[in-house]
């Protein structure tokens, strides 16, 4: 299921010395109805899956450089299509259900002859980024973007 979530590959780079130190996280995702939660994830902080193959992850990192949703923003949409090669389709100003400003990002990405669509919603704080990211097979994204939008609006940054 890794391959959906190629951000752990490419923009990983950009934040490598933002990686959080502390245990436990300071947001709230809601498993969404039909998904379950997978435990002990390695690059994760929360993330769940579908019985289809729908993932949803959130990566909480420092934000050490301190920078704010401008710079962090362009930071993983350079990343992701310069170097991941992505295509950017969309982008939207998104905020979470505690009013926290945020940038979504919608890529798309052929695996084979698969289209993949991958969603980057991104939230700053003075103490930490959120980065929500949802992905899967263009099929799966389509039928479930209910499923994309209520995810992002439920997301509390605490």
């Amino acid at each position: 299921m890794n391959r959906f979530f190629p951000y752990r590959n490419a923009a990983l780079l950009v934040f490598a010395s933002a990686l959080a130190s502390a245990c436990g996280h300071h947001f709230d995702a809601a498993t969404p109805s039909g998904f379950v939660e997978l435990a002990h994830q390695q690059h994760y902080d929360y993330r769940a899956t579908s019985a289809d193959g729908l993932v949803i992850g959130v990566r909480e990192l420092e934000n050490e450089p301190q920078g704010e949703l401008v710079f962090w923003a362009r930071a993983v949409e350079n990343q992701l299509r310069n170097r991941g090669g992505y295509a950017l389709l969309d982008t939207r100003d998104v905020k979470s259900k505690d009013g926290v400003a945020g940038k979504e990002f919608r890529f798309g990405h052929d695996e084979g002859r698969t289209p993949h669509l991958y969603c980057v919603t991104v939230f700053v704080t003075k103490k930490r980024l959120e980065v929500l990211e949802i992905g899967g097979t263009k099929e799966l994204m389509t039928a479930n973007s209910a499923v994309t939008d209520a995810a992002i609006a439920a997301f509390v940054v605490n």
